[in-house]
């Protein structure tokens, strides 16, 4: 993601907190939901970088990484981590930050603490101390953890010993995970059983997951895919992995906390709770569990969020820079966080690891001499949606005249489209400068075609979750309205329209492409059918008028995962409807892929679904088709290592199953 904007950059704001005065430097906005902020202090000389997250926007995510991926990996860079996430399974990241301390006992760097990455946990903690988390619905907290992990089959009931982690030889119960890699030892004398969840990528914490039994292993190693499992037993527990059988379901009663949160999916450990409830809590935790260097100026790192939970701070104070920033104190930092309107935050790894990313560029200065310390996790926030213009570089896809199509009516051959500076985040938008043709009285219709009227240029998306854009006008006619021209595979489909609202500030529009309700304008039908969409056009109507007509459009994106009960238009402070937990409901997935990521044989399932023969088209990131075959058969392994590492886009279609899926190569 690289949209950035300033929106500060010409005043300074000073608020005094104590006797500290904060002065705000400059706002950028990097995204849809994330803002940049840079802060300093004259005295001491400091400088602070804050992202604020806001979780009304429907598409922000958060993601704790591990460097390599696995235990034991060496650690990274945090913008190599940042780069290698950037795309991928439909990740566009916007923000990170380093986070858990780490090991400094070998070369290959882990994190101290508990940490857990899309529901599964990397490895159990041994340091009873806090941790910042995030759950599968997007409420963050901060908690120390109390772990409790079972095993059920039958009516039998085990304790879960550990988690990636070699416990000894007598009576022990592990399981391994991705985190430990792709096999895992089965010693002579034991027991292990391979597992996945029933529900696919179903894998999180503080909940109990059914796994289904793959299979059993006597001793050697035992290989597994990502997405799987595999448990581990000696004495006692060999004795109870014996009884259980392949196909079987079991269920795993993974408890991190018992303060009720439930379903987390990620989460990162910390060494120091700076704010517990709207109070600066620093000198107390210092009490309980101690902290790092808590009264040397140093670069410090920390995590945060408000009272009503619906914003996250990411916070980075550069220090050891003498002319530039000197570092702060632990309880100084606190007071910071209380200042930014954290009503909880933790400290996280400072010093050498202290590095903030934004938009593929970092924020601070790292005090090291070589600049970013390589580091074994970090903390990412990223869009789930697609970005199909955010007209950084120009025009985009949108680079005809509005009255290049012969659908337009009502406006002059002196129309135009271009780049404009007002823009909703980034450096610049797309301006429709729309004016009157005085020789007609029809009222206006004007579609703007993408990519240059040659539907082949444009990108291709599915035909389930949202499609948005940001607009902004205050010159429209009363009954302006707006709407979609979509490419199917059976003609082209006209969206429902939405009322242009005319207020001269920034609104998401969005349409529901699952429930589409849209009309045909040649040979469609009205609804989507098939997952390979393209936008066709974009379509303003008015009643005629001689006034001129300006209009602002911004980030154009498809969230594959959004839904909308009706059409809506979001206001520029609303929550979106789309976006609430009870509106949201997951699609269950009719065909499966794995291992994935892979590296580039795959198996393509299609579950209980009878599938004769399939299609399979392989696009990249960017929409462009790269290979199609037909198979016969249903499930069967896919031979794709000739293409190089990184994503791509797989639509698998047959008769019964119609549907597009991620994967990546690595």
């Amino acid at each position: 993601m690289r949209k950035t904007i300033s929106l500060g950059m010409l005043c300074t704001m000073a608020w005094a907190n104590g006797m500290c005065q904060y002065t705000l430097d400059s706002t950028r906005r990097m995204s849809p939901g994330v803002v940049y902020k840079h802060y300093s202090t004259a005295s001491p000389l400091r400088r602070f970088h804050v992202m604020e997250i806001d979780l009304g926007e429907p598409t922000i995510q958060l993601q704790a990484v591990k460097s390599g991926g696995v235990i034991d990996a060496l650690p990274e860079e945090l913008p190599v981590m940042y780069s290698a996430h950037d795309h991928f399974r439909q990740h566009d990241v916007t923000a990170a930050i380093n986070s858990d301390f780490f090991t400094s006992n070998r070369t290959k760097k882990n994190p101290r603490h508990m940490m857990i990455g899309d529901g599964e946990i990397l490895w159990d903690t041994t340091l009873n101390r806090h941790v910042f988390g995030i759950t599968e619905n997007r409420v963050p907290f901060i908690t120390k953890p109390k772990e409790s992990y079972s095993v059920t089959a039958g009516a039998t009931t085990r304790t879960l010993t550990r988690i990636n982690r070699w416990y000894g030889l007598s009576d022990q119960l592990i399981m391994y995970n991705r985190f430990r890699g792709t096999s895992a030892p089965v010693p002579s004398g034991g027991a292990g059983i391979k597992i996945e969840p029933v529900i696919p990528h179903g894998w999180k914490a503080n909940a109990t997951v059914q796994c289904k039994v793959l299979a059993k292993y006597a001793s050697g190693q035992m290989p597994y895919d990502s997405g799987q499992a595999v448990l581990f037993g000696t004495g006692t527990a060999k004795t109870f992995l014996d009884a259980i059988n392949v196909n079987d379901v079991i269920s795993l009663n993974l408890q991190v906390d018992s303060t009720g949160i439930t379903n987390i999916k990620q989460l990162s450990g910390g060494w120091t709770r700076l704010v517990k409830d709207g109070v600066n809590y620093t000198n107390t935790s210092l009490g309980e569990e101690g902290g790092a260097v808590p009264d040397s100026l140093a670069p410090r790192t920390a995590i945060g969020y408000n009272q009503s939970k619906s914003k996250i701070y990411f916070v980075v104070v550069d220090g050891r820079q003498p002319t530039r920033s000197v570092g702060i104190k632990l309880v100084d930092l606190g007071s910071f966080m209380l200042f930014l309107g954290c009503y909880q935050a933790l400290n996280f790894d400072g010093g050498g690891s202290s590095t903030m990313m934004g938009n593929d560029m970092l924020k601070n200065i790292p005090s090291d001499a070589s600049g970013a310390r390589d580091i074994p996790s970090c903390l990412l926030a990223y869009l789930s949606s697609i970005t199909l213009d955010n007209f950084e570089n120009g025009v985009g896809h949108f680079n005809r005249p509005p009255t290049y199509s012969n659908i337009t009516v009502g406006i002059s051959a002196s129309s135009v489209v271009e780049t404009a500076k007002t823009c909703h985040s980034g450096y610049g938008s797309l301006i429709l400068k729309l004016y009157d043709n005085t020789s007609v009285t029809t009222p206006w219709k004007v579609r703007i075609l993408s990519g240059s009227g040659d539907i082949t240029k444009n990108r291709y998306f599915d035909n389930t979750g949202t499609f948005s854009f940001y607009m902004r006008t205050s010159t429209a006619n009363t009954g302006a309205k707006v709407r979609l021209w979509l490419n199917d595979t059976d003609g082209i489909e006209l969206s429902p329209q939405l009322d242009v609202i005319n207020d001269g500030q920034w609104h998401k529009y969005v349409w529901d492409l699952a429930n589409y309700n849209g009309t045909t304008f040649d040979t469609g039908n009205g609804t989507l059918e098939s997952s390979g969409i393209r936008l066709n056009s974009i379509e303003f109507t008015q009643p005629n008028t001689s006034n001129t007509w300006f209009v602002f459009i911004d980030d154009i994106m498809v969230d594959l995962n959004g839904t909308a009960g009706a059409r809506l238009v979001a206001g520029p402070n609303a929550a979106v409807p789309s976006a609430t937990t009870d509106m949201i409901q997951k699609k269950e997935a009719r065909v499966i892929v794995y291992p994935n990521p892979g590296n580039g044989v795959f198996t393509i399932d299609f579950k209980q679904h009878q599938v004769n023969d399939f299609t399979l088209k392989v696009l990249d990131t960017y929409g462009k088709k790269l290979t199609e075959k037909k198979y016969t058969g249903g499930k069967q392994k896919i031979d794709l290592g000739y293409l190089p590492k990184g994503a791509y886009i797989l639509y698998v279609n047959s008769k019964p199953v119609n549907e597009s899926l991620k994967i990546v190569i690595k």
